[in-house]
């Protein structure tokens, strides 16, 4: 492979995705996913968790503040996502909204381009394909109405803007 070749995704497992804190991401969505099912809520993340410190701090904060403002993180989807209710979305994708949102919006250090970059991986991963563009769209446009100063710092680079949230 020539130097700055990118590899596919799907044939590099241990890719540029797999780092600690992308694993941690991970199960936050497997605990979401699983708190669907069950009439308490997300379970508690596994005590057996191999993740470095900094990365079981992050997957902590992240779930808890998911949890916090899951009500105003569903309000955000309801109101960008266009003509797609909660209850019609997939479970993973919605999952997978209400962790983007929350970066956006409540882990400020986390940057936009990183937030946007790991909720696409996690679509690529887990669920349909047009779910990626759907997902793009709607973090795109949470971030730059409802956070813009971390959005536009990001976008800055001459990336051209995304598509809107219609999944149809």
């Amino acid at each position: 492979m020539k130097p700055g070749a990118v590899r596919n995704k799907k044939k590099d497992p241990e890719g540029r995705f797999q780092s600690p804190f992308h694993k941690a991401r991970i199960e936050v969505l497997q605990s979401l996913f699983a708190g669907e099912y069950l009439p308490g809520g997300p379970p508690p993340f596994t005590l057996t968790s191999t993740l470095p410190s900094q990365a079981r701090l992050f997957r902590d904060r992240l779930g808890g503040a998911i949890r916090e403002h899951r009500k105003e993180i569903d309000t955000v989807i309801s109101r960008f996502s266009v003509d797609w209710t909660l209850d019609r979305m997939s479970r993973v994708d919605r999952n997978i909204l209400r962790m983007g949102i929350c970066e956006i919006l409540f882990e400020p250090e986390v940057p936009f381009r990183v937030t946007v970059d790991e909720s696409l991986e996690l679509a690529h991963q887990f669920s349909e394909p047009e779910a990626v563009r759907f997902i793009n769209g709607i973090l795109h446009r949470v971030g730059t109405e409802l956070n813009p100063e971390k959005a536009l710092g990001s976008l800055e680079d001459g990336r051209p803007q995304p598509e809107s949230g219609d999944k149809s």
